[in-house]
């Protein structure tokens, strides 16, 4: 990803970060949603094919469930719809990842330290979640099969893992903080790890195979 592309990314994320409380609501949708279109720039450059298009549909559909979830509460109840066009995007990325994976022993290791974590948050999160369960258990199995997928993926591992993994860790501080207990400064980790992760899946994703 080219220096300007990432400069520009991480100057709109902080400044949607440091006024998101401060700002009106439709300038909010704009500037919460604005990084991760960016992202579309290098994507449609430097791929093509399915994998292109794979990719604009998680970053579209990603976008989509920052403008609901920017509209939960402000001007009504959009988490569940805010929910569903992450889940497309958590979906997408697992397909991705998995079309371009080949099986590595040595990341073996990768999966198997994920898992006991997912049960973990299933354990605490899904009796908390109430009516939400089903969706809340759709989302929690799209989000394992992203991780587990980027574990294997032909892509640079070290960037997608890490990144499928914080994207994991911003949607676990999403749900604590929902249904569980309210967190100190949850929307900025929220937000600094979602960035963070879309940042380094995409600049996975368009790095060769390894």
């Amino acid at each position: 990803m080219s220096k300007t592309i990432s400069l520009t990314f991480w100057v709109l994320a902080l400044i949607y970060i440091l006024l998101m409380n401060q700002l009106p609501v439709a300038l909010a949708l704009v500037s919460k949603a604005a990084p991760i279109l960016l992202l579309l720039i290098p994507v449609w450059k430097l791929l093509a094919g399915k994998l292109r298009l794979g990719m604009v549909i998680a970053i579209l559909f990603s976008a989509g469930g920052d403008i609901l979830l920017a509209l939960d509460g402000a001007v009504g109840n959009f988490f569940v719809p805010g929910l569903a066009s992450f889940l497309i995007a958590q979906v997408t990325y697992a397909i991705l990842f998995w079309q371009h994976s080949k099986f590595h022993r040595q990341r073996l290791w990768l999966a198997a330290g994920y898992v006991p974590i997912a049960f973990i948050l299933a354990w605490f999160i899904l009796p908390a979640s109430g009516e939400l369960l089903i969706p809340v258990t759709a989302y929690l199995m799209a989000i394992s099969a992203m991780v587990l997928g980027a574990a294997f993926c032909n892509r640079p591992w070290q960037w997608l893992f890490v990144g499928a993994s914080t994207f994991a860790l911003s949607d676990s501080l999403i749900a604590i903080n929902k249904f569980i207990e309210p967190l100190p400064y949850a929307g900025v980790a929220i937000m600094l790890t979602y960035y963070l992760a879309q940042y380094m899946i995409v600049s996975g994703m368009i790095k060769p195979e390894d």
